[in-house]
């Protein structure tokens, strides 16, 4: 093969990473989303929950919510530098 050819087809394949990574950052901001407004509606029925086995429940989903998010916004930032 030529080398404009070769050239081409490197570009072609470094444009199909960027897309790659460019379709995956906008679907780990979709699900952030998703998982703030959750997050959201869960705290509201925290507060308006009585029952402490019920309260404990939604604490811990809560807290997995949090630790994915933040697990997230990580992979976000990496693929925002890279």
């Amino acid at each position: 093969m030529k080398t404009p050819k070769l050239l081409k087809r490197v570009q072609e394949y470094i444009d199909a990473d960027e897309l790659k990574q460019c379709k995956r950052k906008d679907c780990i901001k979709e699900v952030l989303h998703k998982l703030k407004k959750k997050q959201r509606l869960l705290k509201d029925k925290l507060a308006k929950e009585k029952d402490d086995k019920e309260r404990k429940h939604i604490q811990k989903t809560l807290d997995i919510i949090y630790v994915q998010r933040k697990k997230g916004l990580k992979a976000l930032k990496s693929l925002k530098n890279s």
